[in-house]
């Protein structure tokens, strides 16, 4: 059943690095002073391969720009896969371990609506902030790329998706799906009687 949620194999990693240079065009802008950091232009592109992965799979596309041991985290697919209940996929745990278990699932899948809203380049790995334009809910996520150097100096692709990790908003995701109906929601009140959204969370 996990493949029905193979759409999520969008990402999201936290690359640890100093946040002392601000780029004004790229967001987050680290030293590469070697060749084991992307370029800009490369991480545009790694970003649009995976894109391409969810928007418009193929096999073959994926054998070119997907690392053999790749692996997927994500507990929001996770949340997905278990309905909002407890089990049976363990959080924490990943989704996909190789690239075979991805074009599994994917293959077996529809073109899933993606778009990328900005991407930033953290040498080894590029961060994206994306949107799935879904009905009834928009659906928006942080992914997170790792990537390695193709060992193959002339293939096509330079670099290698690695390891995914991949948080959205499962909550809108489960309405679309229709698992999960709420009620029907009360006009929202007047903004001057709005509770602040930090009181959800005292």
């Amino acid at each position: 059943m996990r493949f029905i949620f193979a759409l999520a194999a969008l990402a999201a990693t936290a690359a640890a690095a100093p946040w002392a240079n601000w780029g004004v065009s790229h967001g987050l802008n680290y030293p590469r002073t070697t060749s084991n950091c992307m370029s800009d232009s490369d991480a545009t592109k790694v970003a649009n391969n995976f894109k391409t992965l969810i928007a418009a799979y193929s096999d073959s596309f994926s054998n070119k720009t997907m690392a053999v041991d790749f692996v997927d985290y994500s507990d929001s697919v996770m949340e997905l896969i278990n309905g909002g209940c407890e089990g049976p996929e363990v959080l924490g745990t990943a989704v996909f371990s190789s690239r075979a278990e991805f074009q599994a699932g994917q293959g077996a899948q529809p073109p899933i609506p993606f778009e990328i809203i900005k991407t930033w380049n953290a040498c080894s790995a590029v961060t994206i902030r994306w949107q799935s334009a879904q009905t009834p809910q928009l659906v928006t996520g942080i992914i997170v790329i790792e990537v390695v150097k193709n060992a193959d100096k002339k293939a096509s692709q330079k670099w290698l998706i690695k390891t995914v990790y991949s948080e959205f908003n499962s909550g809108a995701w489960l309405v679309n799906l229709d698992v999960f109906n709420p009620p029907v929601c009360p006009a929202p009140p007047p903004p001057t009687s709005t509770p602040s959204r930090r009181m959800l969370f005292v």
